[in-house]
Order: structure tokens, then C-alpha cells, then sequence
């Protein structure tokens, strides 16, 4: 008799592309604007047709079952306040972890929490979809963006916005 090789919740995605779209959070957007604080795409990251940014992504690997693993993307994003930039790059998408890592000031630092908990997913032939991603800052890239900027707005759990996840791959 013979038995399946593996299972479903065992496979997984070598991820070759697509992006990640960040919609920044409506309230936390009119925070920044009223402190000064003006946020843009380090390229090849862009404004999104339908609003927010995307980050082209490089690589990564993923479950196909959970989508849980890591997504690697290129581009970031620029903070900038009375003449100081805080620059946030290489964004490493951890979905076990829950965490979104960039590169900020030369090292890979935890900058978002991330919630799975309200993730809907999709398949649109090869790619897949995940929407409903919701991300916060943590203590201490609040602590880090406050005083580089000289600003008061950045918060602990201050909501950031919603991510989507269009990722295609190959099953490794």
C-alpha cells in the first residue's frame, strides 16, 4: 500500500515576485501630516496605483498551507522632519514571527508588529493573495523615530496600515 509524500501543511513556496502593498492607516497618516513628518518610497519601492506603496519582493520561502516563513522585498520607506531622514530598507516580511525587519542605519532591525489574525487569502492562477495583513510599531522603532525626528507622534502599537501580499513562486 502506498502512503502520500507529505502533506500539504509540509509544502512549501520558493516566492520569485510580485510586491507587498502598504496602506498606511488613515489617522496615523493625519498624525504624521499635522507633526510634519513626510514619508516616501526609497526606490525601487512606489506609490501604489490604488493608493499606499509597493515593495517589490526578491525572494523568500513559504508554507502553502499557513503562508508562514519570510518574504524578502527591496526599496523601503524615508521619514523626514526639520531636515532629518530616517531611512528603512531591505523590509524582511516574517510571518512566523510576526514581524516586518528593515535595515535602519546600517543593521536589520524588528520595525512592525504584524497580525495574521485577520489575513484573507486568494489564488489568481500562480499568485497568490493575502490581504487584511494589519501591522503596528514596536517600543523601540517609536522611541528611535521620535528622537531621531524630534517629534512626539510615534507610539507603541501606533497602527501603521494594512499590508497585501502578492507573491508568486514555485512549490520547492
Amino acid at each position: 500500500m502506498a502512503s502520500p509524500s507529505g502533506s500539504a501543511s509540509a509544502q512549501t513556496i520558493t516566492v520569485t515576485g510580485k510586491n507587498t502593498v502598504l496602506v498606511l492607516d488613515a489617522s496615523t497618516a493625519q498624525a504624521l501630516k499635522t507633526a510634519g513628518v513626510q514619508v516616501s518610497a526609497v526606490a525601487p519601492a512606489t506609490a501604489a496605483s490604488s493608493g499606499g506603496i509597493s515593495f517589490p519582493i526578491t525572494g523568500g520561502t513559504l508554507t502553502q498551507a499557513g503562508l508562514k516563513g519570510t518574504v524578502d522585498h527591496s526599496g523601503g520607506l524615508s521619514f523626514t522632519h526639520a531636515g532629518e531622514t530616517v531611512t528603512a530598507t531591505n523590509f524582511v516580511l516574517n510571518t512566523t514571527q510576526g514581524t516586518l525587519s528593515a535595515t535602519v542605519s546600517g543593521k536589520q532591525i524588528p520595525l512592525l508588529a504584524v497580525s495574521l489574525s485577520k489575513m484573507a487569502r486568494t489564488t489568481s492562477g500562480s499568485e497568490i493573495v493575502a490581504t487584511g495583513i494589519t501591522s503596528t510599531i514596536n517600543s523601540s522603532t517609536a522611541v528611535l523615530l521620535d528622537a531621531k525626528l524630534a517629534v512626539k507622534v510615534f507610539t507603541p502599537g501606533l497602527a501603521i496600515g494594512a499590508l497585501s501580499v502578492y507573491v508568486t513562486g514555485k512549490s520547492a
